[in-house]
């Protein structure tokens, strides 16, 4: 008797353990995708770009969350290597459609000293957020994107710095769980945010 109490009360323990426990983790791949019809630009420009900073506070690799909410399990969603190299090749590649000339360049922060590498602009900021909410009830999955990045821009030949809010955020419903949505919401979320800065002034001009 004793023997079956026990059994039950660990079977009751174990299930509050792991009801809410997380599974996982799910791969999605993510990335920047170019617009079409780009024309790279005749006068092309040397654009320094040190590397974007996560200060989103959660792992490098982690972009996200899916919620079930019947079973209250959670799997994250990752991506292969470090978001933070991920978001700075997405820029890097924007310009490059876009005919620039890129170039790696060290840290900065504006206002501080500089080593512009021999680039007309330099580009640098921080990732504060970027991340998918999954959230899966019966025959209804809710999906909801969100980039915010901070990213900074320093014209090197009269010091003006500027800064730049870009941010997309993405929903969507569906009855299933599809990583490919995932996939697709928040690759169009992070590349409509970098394309914000593509339209800025300073990367129109020409040295």
């Amino acid at each position: 008797m004793k023997e079956a109490r026990w059994t039950l009360v660990m079977t009751m323990v174990t299930g509050l353990l792991f009801g809410c426990a997380h599974q996982g983790p799910i791969l999605v791949k993510v990335g920047y995708q170019a617009p079409a019809g780009i024309v790279p630009a005749k006068h092309k420009m040397v654009v320094g770009i040190s590397h974007f900073q996560d200060a989103r506070g959660k792992p490098n690799s982690v972009v996200g969350v899916k919620s079930k909410v019947s079973t209250e399990s959670q799997e994250d969603l990752v991506v292969q290597g470090r978001l933070s190299d991920l978001v700075t090749a997405g820029f890097k590649e924007a310009l490059q459609k876009r005919g620039y000339v890129v170039k790696d360049v060290p840290a900065w922060q504006p206002g501080g000293a500089v080593d512009a590498a021999g680039a007309d602009v330099l580009l640098g900021g921080e990732i504060k957020s970027l991340w998918m909410e999954v959230t899966s009830k019966a025959l209804k999955v809710r999906y909801k994107a969100d980039v915010k990045i901070l990213a900074s821009t320093l014209d090197v030949e009269t010091q003006v710095t500027r800064t730049h809010d870009l941010n997309c955020a993405q929903e969507r419903e569906d009855i299933k769980f599809y990583p490919e949505l995932v996939e697709s919401l928040l690759s169009e979320a992070l590349s409509t945010a970098v394309d914000q800065l593509m339209k800025g002034e300073e990367l129109k001009k020409s040295p």
